[in-house]
């Protein structure tokens, strides 16, 4: 099991290097370090979201979520759920933790079933075209996504979480 998961994260990477529009968004991730975890993340440039991409073999699918360790902003998104839905609603059906769990994180979520011992490009596209469209999911909030994007930064939150940083300063979370 371990080394399956292994060779399918590596060919989720090198498969996602092929496609510009993930590049140009998270970077080329063919030359990551194979890891044991099960999920990946992939930088947003902020700490309060993580988009992340998971390969759940023991269960049999794959999923994309956003996570959250700012609950405002969560709840924020979670107003826009109509929004959010419709943007994601070619990956299948969409998963909402409720804003007022008593929990210190939140996640948006889509998952897809998957057979890992059948050929898994069409696997590698869904989750490639779904980390995109969180992409775009969390653009709603009006932050800067990605390596190369630049939208408008909440000067507040910006200046809260990271103020050796500057108000507008662009920057990547390397992974």
């Amino acid at each position: 099991m371990q080394n399956l998961r292994y060779i399918g994260r590596d060919e989720m990477y090198e498969y996602a290097a092929t496609r510009a529009d993930f590049v140009d968004v998270y970077g080329d991730p063919s030359g990551r370090k194979t890891n044991s975890d099960t999920w990946t993340s992939f930088g947003a440039g902020l700490g309060f979201c993580h988009p992340d991409g998971a390969l759940n073999i023991r269960d049999g699918y794959i999923a994309v979520d956003l996570y959250f360790t700012d609950t405002f902003q969560y709840t924020k998104l979670y107003a826009m759920r109509d929004s959010v839905e419709r943007i994601l609603a070619h990956l299948g059906e969409v998963m909402w933790d409720e804003p007022e769990a008593d929990r210190k994180n939140r996640h948006l979520w889509a998952r897809h079933d998957v057979d890992f011992a059948s050929d898994m490009t069409e696997a590698y596209q869904w989750m490639t075209d779904g980390l995109l469209a969180m992409r775009n999911v969390y653009e709603l909030l009006g932050w800067c996504f990605g390596r190369f994007d630049c939208c408008a930064f909440n000067a507040s939150y910006n200046e809260r979480s990271h103020p050796k940083r500057g108000r507008h300063e662009i920057w990547d979370e390397e992974t």
